[in-house]
């Protein structure tokens, strides 16, 4: 097995652990052991002990709900941001954000950046990178003016953080930096140098001799601080593996694994037996590298840790590939190619929002230079009233090329612009292919098929009902439906299937080296996954079944168009009769029922 770097949403996602903890340990008051006394007191002791003692913190907030009448509007804000804290700490990022976004309507400076800077945090959390990097422009804007020392710590971690998942070191070092001036007094520098670590290490690709290791770990097991300190040991111990040293890998695993037990936080224990795995296999150990893969497997059967797994799926296919089981191990590496593919598409959307962002302000300011520019024109205008035929010659031509300046900076604002547009192939909200890109990936398979001589089937997939989802549950669900669906048809899909959104609930398919009865074996099971997958109640109630219209290229030529229109005759007919069915075009019997 290749030893380069795990995919960047391994890093990434460590690094959103660090930004919660962040959030979540933030404040130090002391607290007295007595009840509090007035709603001051009772805040800021909920503050201090919401990370340390919770079911005493949820105490607290429903004294502080009790007594709502007696806060101050300012006590308010800072309610709502507890309640807010709670929300993110469960994972009801629905709840949070309109308490967050009452607090940045209603709340003072200091007040609105720290629910700017959770709020961030929770954008990033949910891919809304486009949104993030627009409130980080924001936060860096205003940090300058605030004045309380912790908001400032705060927001400085939150847009350290993001610049890391953007794989932009320099300005998230500097923000690391800035956290070390704004250290809380009584606070160890042990979260500004794991911030200044994760900057360092934005490509995750960090020498494991860097003193920036040894300094970040010392100093946050000074501080009592494991957690920070497994992170970046855990990061360490992978790293001396990729670079093939597993025996230092395994000695500093072997000797953190109880504190890491002891601990018992499950994000710890995943990627500290994923990489005990990732070291064993290094090191030439099969079955040790086997024995702890599955087991980190073993803690993730609702998907928590997908974006901590592509160790996990690689390691198990290489022990199975080299025992010779090629059934499991074909389906370890689609599990692994899966998760290195959503990590790049994750990659491709915090840089296209990077850029993006940093676009839409380059062009605002050339709009207020233009603006600028315009009133200078005026002036000259007036000028050239007052001056000769020649004097107003020269002029003329100076405004000539200040205009070309500005037109040709248009052009290649505009011509950026274009770049950045074309890296988006994919449906953003399915993560599949785009009906433009689709088509292209389709017709470059059939054009492979014909010279070959292949079979090629395709099939035009439409949800039944869906409008009648979209009325009653509202949109949101409906992209939930669309999501599963998605998925569901990924998991029977082969990796040389082409498969893209064509628009709203129509899908399309491409099927290469594959018979009629080939392919209608494979969307049966499609058809019958979909129709026998219940939703969650809170999504939508009970099933959801889809209709199937399907072409072969015997008899019917490898031209797209002429095979589109076949497959949506098809599903015409599969929608007249009756839908959550499959109708098969062929050349001479027309449409035959599945």
């Amino acid at each position: 097995m290749a030893r380069n770097p795990p995919a960047i949403a391994w890093r990434r996602r460590l690094g959103v652990f660090g930004l919660a903890v962040a959030l979540l340990l933030c404040g130090t008051a002391s607290l007295a052991d007595a009840p509090a006394v007035d709603p001051a007191t009772l805040l800021a002791q909920a503050k201090a002990i919401r990370a340390k003692d919770h079911p005493r913190f949820l105490q607290m907030l429903d004294q502080l709900h009790r007594r709502q009448s007696m806060l101050s509007s300012d006590q308010q804000g800072q309610l709502r941001l507890l309640d807010a804290w709670e929300a993110l700490f469960e994972g009801q990022y629905a709840k949070a954000e309109p308490l967050l976004r009452e607090v940045v309507a209603h709340g003072g400076l200091d007040q609105q950046s720290l629910a700017n800077g959770m709020l961030l945090n929770m954008l990033a959390i949910q891919h809304r990178y486009d949104e993030a990097f627009a409130l980080a422009e924001q936060l860096s804007a205003v940090l300058p003016r605030l004045h309380d020392r912790h908001a400032t710590y705060v927001v400085l971690s939150q847009l350290s953080q993001l610049m890391a998942s953007a794989e932009q070191p320099e300005p998230a070092a500097e923000y690391a930096r800035q956290m070390e001036q704004f250290t809380p007094p009584g606070e160890s520098l042990c979260r500004p140098y794991v911030y200044l670590f994760g900057a360092l290490n934005a490509k995750g690709d960090l020498p494991p001799t860097d003193p920036v290791y040894r300094k970040t770990i010392d100093t946050c097991v000074a501080a009592g601080e494991p957690i920070y300190a497994n992170t970046v040991q855990l990061d360490l111990a992978r790293r001396q593996a990729d670079v093939g040293d597993a025996g230092a890998a395994l000695a500093l695993l072997k000797r953190i694994t109880p504190g890491v037990i002891a601990q018992n936080y499950r994000a710890h224990v995943y990627v500290l037996r994923s990489t005990l795995g990732y070291a064993y296999w290094v090191s030439g150990d099969v079955v040790s590298a086997k024995r702890w893969a599955l087991a980190a497997l073993a803690m993730d059967a609702k998907g928590d840790f997908d974006g901590l797994s592509e160790n996990v799926y690689r390691v198990l296919y290489e022990v199975e590939n080299k025992a010779g089981d090629y059934r499991a191990a074909l389906d370890y590496y689609r599990h692994y190619k899966d998760v290195e593919f959503r990590s790049v598409n994750n990659t491709q959307a915090i840089a296209l929002a990077y850029h993006a962002v940093h676009q839409q302000l380059a062009i605002h300011k050339l709009q207020v230079a233009e603006l600028g520019k315009q009133n200078s024109l005026l002036e000259l205008q007036q000028a050239l009233d007052r001056k000769a035929m020649e004097a107003s010659r020269l002029y003329l031509a100076l405004l000539l090329v200040v205009l070309a300046s500005i037109g040709l900076w248009l052009i290649r604002l505009k011509r950026s612009q274009l770049r950045f547009k074309k890296l988006a192939r994919r449906d953003s909200l399915t993560g599949i292919l785009n009906h433009q890109h689709f088509v292209w990936e389709a017709e470059q398979a059939l054009r492979y098929a014909e010279k070959s001589s292949r079979h090629v089937c395709v099939v035009v997939i439409d949800l039944d009902h869906f409008k009648r989802i979209n009325d009653t549950y509202g949109h949101a669900a409906g992209d939930a439906v669309l999501i599963r669906i998605v998925a569901l048809c990924q998991t029977h899909l082969r990796s040389i299937d082409v498969f893209g959104r064509l628009g709203g609930e129509e899908f399309g398919l491409v099927l290469p080296e594959c018979s009629l009865g080939d392919a209608m074996a494979i969307v049966e099971r499609i058809r019958a996954a979909i129709a026998t997958t219940l939703f969650d109640e809170q999504i939508v109630e009970g099933a959801i079944s889809a209709s199937f219209g399907l072409a072969s290229s015997d008899g019917n030529g490898y031209v797209l168009p002429a095979l589109m229109a076949k497959a949506d005759a098809a599903l015409y007919q599969a929608k007249h009769r009756g839908r959550n069915r499959i109708e098969m075009h062929t050349e001479h019997a027309g449409f035959v029922p599945a």
